[in-house]
């Protein structure tokens, strides 16, 4: 089944409370949006989804999570990092440990997507698509 990719006016209706939307430099431009979208379809697997709306939803959460990524890394420029996932953090007498579960710390696309809440919301929606549920049966074979 051939899905229709969510648009620009898609992600601004489906995400109206979250990002400052506007023509100025200091808010999310119509052309982040754009650039995000074409990111988002770089890693997306349409085979994963049966109906529209969910496909859209899905797909629309994982590009928030790229336009979030690329906001920061705007804001960092050239001299920026990549923040790997921290389990632990401190600032003098203040602590902060996290549980990360080990299956996205072994895997460094999973572990890009736990960067964001968008990203954990995508992976959320596409985890049980992903992995499926393995058991043994007891059996045989007859010669």
């Amino acid at each position: 089944m051939a899905f229709v990719t969510p648009t620009v006016s898609d992600f601004k209706m489906h995400f109206t409370r979250d990002f400052p939307y506007g023509t100025a430099n200091n808010t999310v431009l119509d052309s982040d949006i754009s650039k995000a979208i074409a990111e988002a379809g770089v890693n997306f697997n349409e085979a994963l989804f049966s109906d529209q709306n969910t496909y859209s939803i899905a797909y629309l959460y994982l590009t928030a999570h790229y336009l979030v990524m690329d906001l920061r890394a705007s804001t960092q420029g050239i001299a920026g990092d990549f923040p790997w996932l921290t389990n632990s953090k401190s600032v003098g007498s203040v602590s902060e440990g996290l549980a990360i579960p080990d299956f996205m710390l072994q895997n460094p696309m999973l572990s890009h997507f736990g960067k964001t809440y968008y990203g954990v919301k995508y992976l959320s929606l596409v985890f049980p698509r992903i992995v499926a549920p393995m058991f043994s049966t007891p059996g045989g074979t007859q010669p």
